[in-house]
């Protein structure tokens, strides 16, 4: 069997780091996107390359269920006492899966495997079960956001995990290494580091234009661009005047690398859903 070059997105909210990992210069050839909110799960599927999987689960130490704190929100999480979570907060009964079984299951030995980690705390329960069963042999470099320092009862587990991965000489890589601040900036400056490949040029003009994406998002994309032409050639009044009308349609936007990437429409009477990465 022949290897595969394997992206696996835990933590996908809504596909920021996933429209980082479509790019063709790192030529992956399978694309996992675990999401547990069902809310953001839907934006997922939106996404139009045939790389990806949306996986509906988050990955975890054990298979089973679990309550999220804060769901579709940019910081859910399985903890309730994440300190940016506030008193207000949506629940949701989500699915959880074994990181081991789950890679076992899904990669070969020989396979290059790229795992990026933004899961509000899990993120220790994903390291060590891969460590425990030595499925983490599996895994080519590791980019993780520690966001269990967030959380008094778990905060203590960052530092034994880190002295784990380096005793096992696996390839780690987090957030205070890099000089981004953390979201999908991070993961292209982490994936720069570790992973490269020469695409072709159709795929290039693809990604650059943003096909891959839903099409809503797609179609905010293409307002914002105008938009910020707009800003440099329009008359400051005949500027605010189109500004405005953007933000009575409600585009939710988040600048990424390789441009603006909107999160979507901001329906009114709720509040803007956002995650970093």
């Amino acid at each position: 069997m022949n290897a595969v070059r394997i992206f696996l997105d835990v933590g996908a909210h809504n596909g920021e780091s996933l429209d980082v990992a479509l790019d063709p210069r790192w030529g992956f050839e399978k694309i996992c996107s675990f999401e547990p909110a069902r809310s953001c799960q839907r934006v997922l599927r939106g996404f139009r390359d045939e790389r990806v999987r949306v996986v509906p689960a988050g990955l975890s130490r054990t298979t089973g269920s679990a309550t999220l704190f804060g769901a579709g929100l940019g910081g859910a999480s399985v903890y309730a006492d994440k300190v940016n979570l506030g008193g207000d907060i949506e629940q949701e009964t989500i699915s959880l899966v074994r990181a081991t079984d789950w890679v076992l299951a899904n990669t070969s030995a020989g396979d290059e495997i790229y795992l990026k980690l933004n899961c509000e705390g899990s993120e220790c329960d994903v390291l060590e079960d891969l460590l425990d069963s030595g499925a983490i042999s599996r895994i080519t470099s590791i980019y993780v956001d520690f966001d269990v320092r967030k959380i008094p009862s778990q905060a203590h587990r960052q530092t034994a995990v880190e002295e784990r991965l380096r005793e096992q000489r696996r390839h780690f890589v987090t957030r205070d290494v890099l000089s981004s601040p953390g979201g999908p900036r991070a993961v292209r400056e982490w994936l720069t580091m570790v992973s490269d490949h020469t695409p072709s040029a159709s795929s290039r003009l693809h990604y650059r234009l943003g096909l891959h994406r839903p099409p809503s998002l797609w179609l905010a994309s293409v307002v914002v661009r105008l938009v910020l032409v707009a800003k440099t050639v329009l008359p400051r009044a005949m500027y605010a005047q189109a500004a405005r009308c953007i933000r009575r349609l409600g585009v939710v936007v988040q600048a990424t690398p390789s441009g603006p990437l909107p999160t979507g429409f901001r329906r009114r009477g709720r509040r803007s859903l956002r995650r970093g990465t």
